[in-house]
């Protein structure tokens, strides 16, 4: 396996399809969220946009020229919050690897890749999140020293 970033147009495409099955994947636990291939398209330019707004990057996991997974590194955002100090951390905006590939420790290695990115981007912390319902990615995360920061509630007012 090895970690390359993102760089051609057939890498963006495959990253698009990332994109859907990690929407799909979503809304399996909030059914309100839109299908993947709905946003995908505006999903893709916005992610560009942050991409060169906060010095991104998209790094992939290939094996045998297959893309296991993708993760999207933003090394440097600006918290602009007042009770957070303006805290200038690096981000990790989405982390998807193929179902196929999962177990496999890919989204262990795509995280350390983002990480040692952020690091050489000067960042002091990294942050990343994830759906409360989404128990595997959440004892991932921890077992690779990230802890809870915020908690985010929800109530449906229907």
């Amino acid at each position: 396996m090895k970690i390359r970033k993102a760089a051609t147009d057939a890498d963006f495409r495959q990253v698009r399809e990332f994109i859907i099955e990690l929407q799909d994947f979503e809304r399996r636990s909030i059914p309100r969220l839109p299908a993947g291939e709905t946003i995908a398209d505006a999903y893709m330019a916005n992610m560009h946009r942050k991409l060169d707004e906060h010095q991104g990057h998209v790094l992939l996991a290939e094996t045998e020229n297959v893309i296991a997974g993708c993760v999207t590194i933003l090394s440097k955002v600006s918290s602009g919050e007042l009770y957070d100090g303006d805290l200038q951390y690096s981000l990790i905006d989405d982390l998807v690897v193929r179902e196929e590939f999962r177990g496999k420790g890919i989204g262990t290695m795509l995280i350390e890749a983002a990480e040692k990115v952020a690091r050489s981007s000067g960042a002091r912390s990294l942050r990343l999140s994830t759906l409360a319902s989404n128990t595997p990615a959440r004892t991932l995360y921890a077992s690779l020293g990230f802890s809870e920061l915020y908690v985010e509630f929800e109530k449906a007012l229907t």
